[in-house]
């Protein structure tokens, strides 16, 4: 975190500070798994919405190129899923809880 001199701006300045971590966050899930960046927004902002856990068809749609076999498709559809629900509960539901 920055230098702070004024403690009335601490808010502010953890709120930047937190955005910015979320975006290395989200982009790191997104280029480690190869996902398709608009379609993980996207499922996230649903999940977030519906507050049901995403399908695990709809995870492996996110893929970008080469689909798992059918013999992968469960732990890799589980390996994603969990990583997402991680994330939203690191970023999204930890810090306003």
């Amino acid at each position: 975190m920055p230098v702070i001199l004024d403690t009335d701006d601490i808010p502010q300045e953890f709120e930047k500070f937190w955005t910015v971590e979320q975006e290395k966050a989200f982009l790191k899930l997104v280029e480690e798994e190869k996902l398709s960046k608009e379609k993980t927004q996207t499922l996230i902002e649903n999940y977030l919405y519906s507050e049901q856990e995403p399908m695990r068809d709809d995870i492996l749609e996110l893929l970008d190129g080469e689909k798992p076999t059918l013999l992968q498709r469960k732990t890799t559809g589980e390996r994603i899923l969990r990583r997402i629900i991680d994330f939203v509960e690191t970023f999204i539901n930890g810090i306003s809880g």
